[in-house]
Parts: C-alpha cells; structure tokens; sequence
C-alpha cells in the first residue's frame, strides 16, 4: 500500500493537470479524494493505527485501496508516456 500511495503521491506532485479540476475533465473533488487515499496509504504501509474510533472509520485502509487504484489507473499517462 506504500508503494501505491508513493507512486501516486509522485503523479500528483510531478503532473498535477492530470486530476486538476481546471486543466482536466474531473471535478473539483477529485484531487482533495486522492490526497486523502495517498494520507491512508502512508499512514498504512507505515503501520500507524489510530487508537480513535473516528480516526479508525477515516483512515480505514480497506476504503483507501480502490482509491489508490482508481487515481494509479487515471495517472497512468504519467508513467507510461
């Protein structure tokens, strides 16, 4: 799970017009979305587990991976070209 959020993490860095609300077709609240997946991942590959319940339900890492996946697989352009 570190691994995707990294390589995500890297494509939201390096190519940020990938998931842009202004220089691409997604919305406004696609980016906010994939930060949040890429904070789950690093918090998970890391092994940080939060003691709260409310940390638990918003850091849930079985939430975070189609996240992860889906923003791998809208930024493929930046790895592949």
């Amino acid at each position: 799970m570190l691994v995707a959020a990294a390589l995500l993490a890297v494509a939201i860095l390096q190519a940020p017009d990938l998931v842009a609300a202004n220089t691409s077709e997604h919305g406004l609240w696609l980016a906010p979305w994939l930060m949040w997946a890429v904070c789950c991942g690093v918090m998970h590959g890391l092994g940080f587990h939060p003691h709260s319940l409310i940390g638990r339900v918003l850091f849930c890492p079985w939430l975070a991976w189609p996240s992860l996946l889906y923003g791998l697989w809208l930024t493929q352009g930046y790895f592949l070209s």
